[in-house]
């Protein structure tokens, strides 16, 4: 059951990201899709460093390990989308 919904979630998400990259997809469809994408990994990142903020008073190298995930996820998270979504590509297709 595990594999299955694991095998679900990961074909909706690669379908999600692959569908917002197309030109070929609707801009009214391949925004709201850009955005659900932007959110989920926002908020695993908040998680991530709510987590560590948390931990951080019981466990300091813990809390800081956690937040500086959080920080490195975030800034190559922002490099990502920017080559991804706000560069110009210079398909010749």
């Amino acid at each position: 059951m595990d594999i299955l919904f694991e095998f679900i979630i990961e074909l909706i998400l690669e379908g999600t990201i692959e569908l917002s990259k197309s030109i070929k997809v609707p801009k009214f469809i391949r925004y709201p899709l850009i955005v659900i994408i932007a959110l989920l990994f926002i908020g695993v990142i908040g998680i991530i460093m709510f987590a560590g903020i948390v931990s951080f008073q019981q466990n300091l190298i813990l809390g800081i390990v956690l937040i500086a995930l959080a920080l490195l996820m975030l800034i190559m998270g922002i490099s990502k989308f920017r080559k991804t979504y706000l560069s110009k590509k210079n398909d010749l297709h």
